[in-house]
């Protein structure tokens, strides 16, 4: 249940900043204090602050980074090229199931977009097709079927019908 970890998460970090919000009003009903010396705490305390929100930030990236859902910069497999043109997409007839393959996604005209569906409709992968660069898109094919790709940016009247597909066996 990821969604009760990030609720539990989320209701202690409120918490906190409930907490934190209401010791700042206690503090400062209290008598006034000399300018001087707010100013010599606020900047003390805004240097912490800055300080723990980079160490936090820091941390929160060297935590997540590894488990971004993006693939790895490998571009092992058996490449095929993509061309997208305006209205339809150059594809393999047929692709290999359990082995690793690279769609090296490029088009000859306009910028399009390569969206993979898989045999039940669902997005599994895309990569942005653009004119005068290559795409690459690693990818393993576990489930047989009948793959859609549809261009996901509009690229001009026919952008609707433009679609492909290819066979995983």
């Amino acid at each position: 249940m990821p969604g009760l970890l990030v609720l539990k998460i989320f209701l202690g970090v409120a918490i906190v900043a409930i907490a934190a919000m209401v010791a700042m009003a206690l503090y400062g009903a209290s008598s006034p204090v000399p300018q001087e010396v707010v100013f010599s705490k606020g900047y003390a305390v805004r240097r912490y602050w800055l300080v723990a929100v980079l160490v936090g930030a820091a941390a929160v990236f060297a935590i997540s980074v590894p488990h971004f859902p993006y693939p790895s910069a490998a571009t092992t497999g058996r490449h095929y090229t993509i061309i997208a043109r305006q209205y339809f997409f150059a594809l393999p007839a047929v692709i290999p199931v359990n082995t690793p393959v690279v769609f090296d996604v490029t088009s000859a005209d306009v910028n399009h977009g390569f969206g993979i569906y898989n045999p039940r409709g669902r997005l599994i992968g895309q990569v942005q097709a653009m004119p005068d660069y290559v795409n690459h898109l690693p990818f393993d094919f576990h489930v047989p079927g009948r793959y859609t790709v549809r261009c996901l940016e509009y690229c001009g009247i026919g952008h609707a019908a433009m679609q492909g597909s290819f066979f995983v066996r």
